[in-house]
């Protein structure tokens, strides 16, 4: 998904970069993916049409990342996840901006996610960054682990 990119954040600097072949980062990402979603969201980024995956360090610690698979023109985010501790310090819009180059680097015509529709914070922030509800599917996820009867939104952004 690029090249590394610097963010800077309050206390330190934020370093956005491609996993690559580390395996410490991945195992990281691994982990950091079990802690924050009920259900696996990187295992299918594991799989060889997974083309990239971005991490958000802060020394040598995964903070967060966001991963992506091509359909055709468009980048299918598959995952994105950010340590609780590090929320609303501008991580997740980094990674979602970082995302956003590398589709555009690599000429992408779209990019589409899917969010629950009860997690508001990362529906505005994906808002914010230029994405649009498309539809809603009812029973996405699991409605006893998410909020409005597991029902997700569909956005994009078109590049």
């Amino acid at each position: 998904m690029g090249r590394a990119a610097r963010y800077d954040d309050v206390v330190r600097t934020l370093l956005i970069e491609p996993l690559g072949s580390d395996l410490v980062a991945l195992a990281q990402c691994t982990a950091l993916d079990a802690s924050i979603f009920p259900h696996p969201s990187l295992p299918p980024v594991l799989d060889a049409r997974i083309p990239s995956v971005l991490v958000a360090r802060m020394g040598t610690e995964v903070i967060g990342f966001v991963g992506g698979v091509r359909r055709g023109g468009t980048l299918d985010i598959v995952g994105i996840g950010v340590a609780p501790e590090h929320r609303q310090r501008g991580v997740g819009r980094a990674l979602v901006r970082a995302a956003i180059a590398s589709a555009t680097e690599r000429q992408f015509s779209k990019i589409v996610l899917h969010v629950s529709t009860g997690n508001e914070a990362a529906v505005l922030l994906y808002t914010n960054e230029g994405f649009r509800i498309t539809r809603t599917l009812r029973g996405y996820y699991s409605a006893r682990r998410f909020p409005n009867n597991g029902d997700a939104y569909e956005m994009t952004l078109s590049l």
